[in-house]
């Protein structure tokens, strides 16, 4: 049991938290418990959906999981997990979280006031689950061996998170929001190619594509921190144009959080060139005590600003 549980990777689940983005940032939205109640929902929906596409990936990937020093400690690689039983939680997943994703779109709520996320489309929030299922099918079989093309397909995956947050309570969402996010995921995941280069240069020499990574071979640490450099840039002048959206403020309030945006980038990035971090961003977050206040403390400041 502990094998099928650590093979759903719970961990990961903290990039499902962009589900709750359009909670914090719809005006009112956290006073309404329903809201909250198809929020926390939407987390856990899209967490099986993802847990389901971890376990389908790493049966796909356990050549190769099994040749990483880390990796290889994986439930399914390491045989502590048989394939069948894998494939079989897998499809348990999916199916309570297609369960859950109708209830969410057939279900009443007034918060949206009428409106009509993914242009009216039926189904939108089950729209949104198959999209994220549709690309990560993508990125497993064929666009995983692309360089720049796969960290691009990821950060699809995270907008897909912020865009199932906001389907769920029937809400549209602000595009600039959309696209810090996108941003936000290309930036973690040029870190993410950068720090396992250094790893295998570290362990394996250079030639990156004889560990099975072969879109590693396309990178190098200058093209990678050049990346980085312009992600960071990009998310830093995305989210500020953000914030002169007013969201019903005509003071522009938000503005005041831009620093604490600032300092985490530029901190990510100290934490990278400094630790060699950036491997694993939720480990980075879970164990970095100064990036974690300063989240709290940006997450904080977002709800009192749109109180006051």
């Amino acid at each position: 049991m502990s094998g099928l549980i650590k093979s759903m990777r719970p961990r990961q689940s903290t990039k499902n938290l962009l589900v709750f983005g359009a909670l914090i940032f719809i005006p009112g939205a956290i006073f309404e418990p329903e809201a909250w109640f198809r929020t926390v929902l939407a987390f856990f929906l899209f967490s099986f959906a993802a847990s389901a596409g971890y376990i389908f990936n790493d049966i796909r990937d356990i050549n190769y999981d099994r040749g990483h020093p880390v990796k290889r400690n994986r439930p399914i690689a390491s045989g502590q997990v048989a394939i069948p039983a894998a494939i079989i939680l897998a499809l348990i997943l999916l199916a309570l979280s297609f369960a859950g994703s109708i209830f969410l779109d057939t279900s009443g709520f007034a918060l949206g006031r009428g409106s009509q996320p993914l242009n009216g489309l039926p189904f939108p929030f089950t729209l949104t689950i198959l999209g994220y299922l549709l690309i990560t099918v993508l990125y497993s079989f064929f666009l995983k061996t692309e360089p720049v093309l796969d960290v691009i397909v990821l950060s699809i995956g995270f907008v897909l998170r912020a865009v199932a947050g906001a389907v769920a309570l029937k809400v549209h969402i602000s595009p600039w929001l959309l696209l810090c996010t996108g941003l936000l995921a290309l930036f973690l995941g040029f870190g993410k190619r950068r720090q396992e280069i250094v790893r295998l240069q570290n362990t394996h020499g250079t030639d990156a594509k004889d560990m099975g990574r072969e879109s590693l071979s396309g990178y190098s640490i200058p093209l990678l921190d050049n990346f980085l450099m312009m992600a960071g840039a990009a998310n830093i002048m995305s989210y500020s144009f953000y914030t002169f959206d007013s969201q019903g403020h005509s003071d522009y309030r938000l503005m005041l959080t831009i620093p604490f945006v600032i300092y985490g980038f530029w901190r990510y990035i100290y934490l990278i060139h400094k630790f060699d971090s950036g491997e694993s961003p939720e480990e980075v977050l879970i164990k970095d005590m100064p990036l974690k206040l300063c989240l709290l403390t940006w997450i904080g400041s977002v709800i009192v600003l749109f109180l006051v």
